[in-house]
């Protein structure tokens, strides 16, 4: 077993989308590994508003509830709130290593919490060298993380 657990992981969008509208299981493995004490995860406010676009424009209220219910602080996913500290630091991640926006408050919030892994499969995301990055196909094992 890896030591140097639990691991603090921040969840990009597209994990929680792909979750949902496919067949993908990535997010059931973390929660469970979460809920042995293995992992914390953590994911912005922000994700919210970015899951929930393609939903409202197809007026999908199902999924609109589906988001909204799953994307509430748990025992599992920590939802951050976007306050003063995460809105600086997504400032500071701008000028430093780049990143549009959005992009800049998901690493901000990821680095304000701690973590240490970024999963995501979007290679566009820039991230400073105190994050790695696990693409959403990778986090079937946690031994293999750095």
């Amino acid at each position: 077993m890896r030591i140097g657990y639990p691991i603090s992981a921040y969840l990009d969008s597209n994990l929680i989308i792909r979750f949902v509208e496919s067949e993908e299981q990535a997010l059931l493995f973390l929660i469970e590994n979460a809920a042995a004490d293995l992992l914390r995860l953590f994911t912005s406010e922000l994700t919210l508003a970015e899951v929930l676009v393609a939903p409202l424009k197809a007026r999908d209220t199902e999924m609109i509830s589906i988001y909204e219910e799953m994307l509430t602080t748990d025992e599992a996913l920590e939802i951050v709130p976007i306050d003063r500290s995460i809105v600086r630091r997504s400032a500071e991640v701008r000028a430093t290593i780049g990143n549009k926006g959005m992009d800049a408050i998901h690493v901000a919030t990821a680095i304000e919490c701690g973590c240490t892994v970024f999963i995501s499969s979007d290679e566009r995301i820039r991230l400073p060298d105190t994050l790695s990055r696990i693409r959403v196909d990778q986090v079937d094992d946690l031994d293999r993380w750095p």
